[in-house]
């Protein structure tokens, strides 16, 4: 499962590079503003929710 989750983030990653590459510079660095954006929230949400997960699971078990 992990295997493929990394994949598809790296597939995705190509993709969006390839796709950026291709456009005017000022729109490839908003675009890539909003890509860096969209991924730290997605990282940070993560993380907070794996952080609850875990507390929750050390309140059950003592």
């Amino acid at each position: 499962m992990k295997w493929t989750i990394a994949f598809l983030v790296v597939l995705v990653s190509i993709i969006v590079a390839m796709l950026i590459a291709r456009l005017p510079t000022e729109q490839a660095i908003r675009l890539g503003g909003y890509a860096a954006t969209a991924a730290l929230a997605a990282l940070v949400g993560y993380l907070v929710r794996r952080r609850g997960n875990r507390a929750h699971k050390a309140r059950r078990a003592g």
